[in-house]
């Protein structure tokens, strides 16, 4: 696939070239007749694969002024957004309706855009599903298990909301410019019941920020800074001093974000 795009570093913007993992991307996702976003469509190799699936609704949210304008010349011109992602309200743009992302998303701003999508899911469950590409050092702390040295706070955010499996490794030659390290594509199934309560998600954010803004302390202070002697005695916390953030498990997070 030709890429005559030029891509501007300061977007994180690194196209997908190869035709064959668009594919297999937009085959892990029913499109038909759903709610579609994309953010960076970039040089719309995976744009033209959504919109040929007809979705019922498609938005593709593009940051970069000059791209915007090329793409004016094209199928995808009455789909596009010249919008800041981060900023955007993906809940009042598909009118309040349940909606799914797919997208390689830039480099540069994917954790941010992976938190801002996790608080949507915890304020109105709107989220069908997500297939997104991340730079695999990311894509390893997503996914991470505790007892690991990658497992932390995103790891543990996520999971709140979401079931994450790994679909597709994407080789750095499969980018134009090619990055520095590979991809790789996760889809993220939303389970039935959060495993936070709504009013817990700023608890539990708190609680991971505590945890591992020094992960290689043991919980000691943590927990006695966090929890008051009561809590510490009622629910045995005392058995997790000597541990370090990493060992525990994220069910464990969650429990902690109901005692606080």
């Amino acid at each position: 696939m030709k890429n005559s795009f030029k891509a501007k570093k300061k977007y994180g913007q690194n196209f997908l070239i190869n035709e064959g993992i668009c594919n297999q991307i937009v085959k892990l996702e029913n499109i038909n007749s759903c709610n579609i976003l994309e953010i960076g469509p970039g040089n719309m190799a995976l744009s033209k694969k959504i919109i040929m699936e007809k979705p019922k609704k498609y938005f593709a949210v593009e940051i970069d002024k000059d791209l915007f304008k090329k793409h004016q010349e094209n199928i995808i011109s009455s789909y596009l957004l010249n919008e800041d992602a981060l900023k955007i309200n993906e809940f009042n743009l598909f009118n309040k309706q349940s909606f799914k992302i797919i997208s390689n998303l830039p480099f540069n701003i994917s954790s941010k855009l992976l938190i801002k999508w996790i608080k949507v899911q915890n304020d109105y469950n709107c989220i069908e599903s997500m297939t997104l590409m991340f730079q695999k050092e990311l894509s390893d702390r997503i996914i991470a298990q505790h007892n690991s040295t990658k497992y932390g706070r995103i790891t543990i955010l996520v999971g709140a909301f979401f079931n994450v499996e790994k679909k597709i490794f994407v080789h750095q030659k499969n980018f134009n410019p090619m990055p520095n390290v590979d991809a790789e594509v996760l889809q993220f199934t939303p389970h039935k019941k959060n495993k936070i309560r709504k009013n817990d998600f700023l608890k539990l954010e708190k609680i991971t920020y505590d945890f591992f803004n020094e992960r290689r302390k043991k919980n000691i202070k943590k927990i006695k800074k966090i929890f008051n002697e009561n809590q510490i005695s009622k629910y045995g916390l005392d058995k997790y001093f000597n541990m370090r953030p990493e060992n525990l498990d994220k069910e464990l997070y969650y429990k902690f974000s109901k005692i606080l």
